[in-house]
């Protein structure tokens, strides 16, 4: 409480000097707040928390990425959080076909959380968008790039049109198949697949320092986040118990991914559902660091010329959900010669590649040009070599680099890093 004060003590004299009448009237407004703007009925939607935020002076706005993209109080996070008030209150009939772009403006929203380091509740709007999401869905209003998404899951077991995990024999990328008594379970998400490279430099790196672990390609399927993000729960419950049943059977107690949405899926949004897994659930590079604290991996080799300086995007689900900023950096830092040249707005600050939550369906230019923005951020710090750990930044980050600067600038998974030097 101490905090909430401290950051906005500023609204008190403003309170203070208000004349009598006006401020009578401020109190009994805020007062019956509940009364005013609570309806009756049943609703998803966190009604509470919409007005909170509509009503709250919004300081958030200022470091919202698809706001600082738009460059439109649309985007804002107050103006979002009114809207879907509006919606589920039904003063913006979600029926009617004009106001469809009311309901594509629910899905807006990156996965970034900026708004929560600002904000004096600790919600975040995208939270509060998908239980907006919930009521919509209960309508039958879920738009179309949604449904496709949902369609894809449901089709291949992937967010791909086809099954993505078929495709690692071609892609030279080796399947462990479990024996039930694994020390670990390398859990590579469906995005992973697209950077081949990635996957195995980390099944490369775990064989170096010993680890007993599968990756079982063969029958592997999507966490299901994206249907947690669009709040089709039916999809994300059944894709829960499937990974809860493949995830036993490996016997591992320790599971790891490259991918920080599936660590978030699997952990927080599945006990959310109530379906709970018994195993330590850690990102990679939590899980190299580590190593490297057991003295498993050690830096031999020299780092070559080349990628002596690079600097660092943090994955926005890593620092702000996972909320680990440290890891990768004890990491790098380990690694002799190495020079790390940090983004102005890095580690809680940072800001999104555009490439997360369900804004890059919604608006896939608008995604782009907020990637964009984030690669100009990186080019701002001097160097060329961009280190981060999450496929959805390294697929968004791409996207906004030019393509007459392609060869200048390298983006680059840690775990690339690391194998060039064990």
């Amino acid at each position: 409480m101490s905090e909430i004060l401290e950051k906005y003590k500023w609204i008190g004299p403003i309170i203070e000097k208000m004349d009598r009448d006006l401020k009578r009237i401020f109190m009994k407004n805020f007062r019956m707040r509940d009364k005013n703007f609570f309806p009756e009925g049943d609703y998803k939607a966190d009604i509470k928390n919409l007005v909170n935020c509509m009503l709250c002076p919004n300081m958030c706005r200022f470091d919202c990425g698809t706001l600082q993209t738009s460059l439109t109080e649309t985007m804002s996070p107050a103006y979002k959080a009114r809207i879907g008030y509006y919606l589920t209150i039904g003063l913006i009939d979600p029926m009617k076909k004009e106001n469809q772009d009311f309901i594509n403006l629910m899905y807006k929203c990156t996965n970034e959380e900026n708004c929560k380091i600002w904000c004096p509740f600790e919600f975040s709007v995208v939270s509060l968008l998908e239980t907006v999401r919930e009521d919509l869905n209960d309508k039958n209003l879920m738009p179309d790039y949604c449904k496709q998404q949902i369609d894809k899951l449901n089709n291949t077991n992937t967010i791909e049109e086809y099954n993505i995990y078929r495709t690692y024999t071609e892609k030279g990328i080796e399947n462990i198949e479990t024996d039930g008594n694994d020390e670990v379970f390398y859990y590579i998400g469906c995005e992973s697949m697209k950077f081949p490279e990635v996957i195995k430099a980390n099944i490369e790196i775990l064989k170096k320092a010993g680890i007993k672990f599968s990756t079982n390609l063969d029958s592997k399927i999507c966490c299901g986040g994206p249907a947690f993000n669009i709040r089709e729960m039916e999809t994300a419950n059944k894709f829960a118990m499937k990974n809860k049943e493949l995830i036993e059977a490996t016997g591992a107690k320790t599971i790891i991914s490259d991918c920080p949405g599936c660590i978030l899926t699997l952990s927080n949004r599945y006990e959310k559902l109530g379906v709970k897994i018994e195993k330590q659930i850690i990102h990679i590079v939590q899980f190299f660091k580590k190593l490297i604290d057991d003295g498993k991996l050690s830096f031999k080799n020299k780092i070559p010329e080349e990628f002596r300086k690079i600097t660092i995007h943090d994955p926005c689900l890593i620092a702000r959900n996972l909320k680990d900023t440290e890891s990768i950096r004890f990491i790098l830092n380990r690694i002799p010669d190495l020079e790390i040249f940090e983004p102005l707005y890095n580690k809680d600050y940072v800001h999104c590649c555009g490439w997360s939550g369900t804004n890059h369906w919604a608006d896939r230019d608008l995604a782009i040009r907020e990637a964009r923005n984030r690669i100009n951020e990186l080019k701002d710090t001097g160097v060329n070599i961009f280190i981060s750990a999450c496929p959805l930044c390294e697929l968004g980050l791409a996207y906004g680099i030019d393509e007459n600067e392609k060869e200048k600038y390298k983006i680059m998974d840690i775990s690339e890093l690391i194998i060039r030097i064990l």
